[in-house]
């Protein structure tokens, strides 16, 4: 079980991009201006640097403030122009903007409407998807055998009931479900690690449910042989292995499924001595 994140573009970035290209375009990283200046630094030592901006950088930072600047303006002269009281009295009509001094496209009711919907999809996206309580509506009973453990999932109409058991290889482990509010899950056997859960993390949906277990095992051994006339060797070795099985059930289907995962290390090391030198490897 994994926990994908995404990162949503900037909001910022989308809506210069919107305002200055148009409704059906595609928000893309706003990219330095290559006459834009960095800021100096300075240090202790040697001469200080002078940075003298030329006219035509000058020129060029002077156009882009004022055109994002205009671009501010549109905006807001539009939300203006748009405000309703409220009594529910308020202006109506669509705004216009003169853009033949400036140059700076219009803001119409469109490329609102876009900046709207994209702000509306980048917080929805960032929202959690709603609970989703489980009644059963109908009785189901089902069960799976693999690796040695069988799981039975059981749900009862009438009764609100619904639930999951499972056994296999000395352990013990259930999950059940009494109408909507009452539960209880636990389990048995786990000796020496072997590890029990039961649930699926933040889930939200009562419908679906889970039963996990996972097997830690670790073995080490060392042997050395030597001898007064030609040294010794000794060797060790070390390896661990993880293993997991999922029982994932869906209660409103009955349907049951199974994830498994494995993962295994191993390290060994050797050393070699002798009357004068000495030698070890680790593989």
């Amino acid at each position: 079980m994994t926990t994908i994140s995404a990162t949503p573009p900037s909001i910022g970035a989308s809506l210069a991009q919107l305002i200055s290209g148009g409704s059906d375009a595609t928000p893309t990283p706003v990219a330095a201006s290559p006459n834009s200046a960095a800021s100096p630094s300075t240090t202790s030592s040697g001469p200080a640097t002078f940075i003298t901006l030329s006219d035509q950088a000058k020129a060029a930072a002077a156009a882009r403030a004022q055109s994002d600047q205009t671009a501010a303006d549109n905006l807001r002269a539009y939300v203006e122009a748009h405000r309703v009281n409220s009594d529910g009295t308020g202006a109506t009509t669509t705004a216009t903007n003169d853009t033949s001094t400036t140059g700076t496209p219009p803001i119409t009711g469109s490329k609102v409407e876009a900046i709207v919907a994209q702000i509306n999809a980048l917080a929805d996206a960032n929202q959690p998807q709603p609970f989703q309580p489980f009644t059963p509506t109908k009785s189901l009973s089902n069960s799976v055998t693999i690796d040695g453990y069988t799981l039975t999932l059981d749900t009862n109409a009438s009764t609100q009931f619904y639930g999951i058991e499972l056994s296999g290889n000395g352990v013990q482990a259930f999950d059940k479900h009494f109408g909507p509010s009452d539960g209880a899950a636990g389990g048995s056997g786990a000796t020496a690690g072997v590890g029990i859960g039961a649930g699926i993390p933040n889930n939200n949906n009562e419908a679906l449910d889970a039963i996990t277990i996972t097997r830690n095992t670790a073995t080490a051994s060392s042997a050395s042989i030597s001898s007064p006339s030609t040294g010794s060797i000794s060797t060790s070795s070390v390896s661990a292995q993880s293993s997991s099985i999922t029982f994932l059930v869906n209660y409103a289907t009955g349907q049951i499924s199974v994830e498994q995962s494995a993962a295994s290390v191993s390290a060994q090391s050797t050393r070699v001595s002798s009357p004068g030198s000495t030698f070890s490897a680790l593989a």
